[in-house]
C-alpha cells in the first residue's frame, strides 16, 4: 500500500481549501450577478406594468371620446336636418 509522506498532506488540504475558496468566489460572483439582474428585471416589470396601466386608461379615454364624438355628430346631424326643414319648407 502507497501511503502520502506526512508532509504532503498540508500541501493537499492547502490545495482543496484553495479550490473551495475560488469556487466559493465564483458562486459569490454569480449570486451578485443574479441579484443585479433581479433588480433590472423587477424595474422593468414595475415599468411594463405602469405601461400597461396607462396603456388601459388610453383606451377607456379612447372610448369615451368616441362616444362623445357619436352624440356630437347626432347632435349635428339633427341640427343639419332641422336647418333644411327651416329653409326648404
Amino acid at each position: 500500500m502507497l501511503q502520502t509522506p506526512q508532509a504532503d498532506i498540508p500541501d493537499a488540504e492547502s490545495s482543496v481549501q484553495g479550490a473551495m475558496h475560488t469556487e466559493l468566489q465564483v458562486i459569490r460572483a454569480e449570486r451578485d450577478r443574479l441579484r443585479c439582474e433581479l433588480v433590472d428585471i423587477r424595474a422593468e416589470l414595475t415599468d411594463h406594468k405602469e405601461l400597461q396601466s396607462e396603456l388601459a386608461q388610453t383606451r377607456a379615454r379612447i372610448v369615451s371620446q368616441d362616444r362623445e364624438i357619436a352624440r356630437l355628430s347626432t347632435t349635428l346631424d339633427r341640427a343639419r336636418a332641422r336647418a333644411r326643414r327651416i329653409s326648404h319648407p
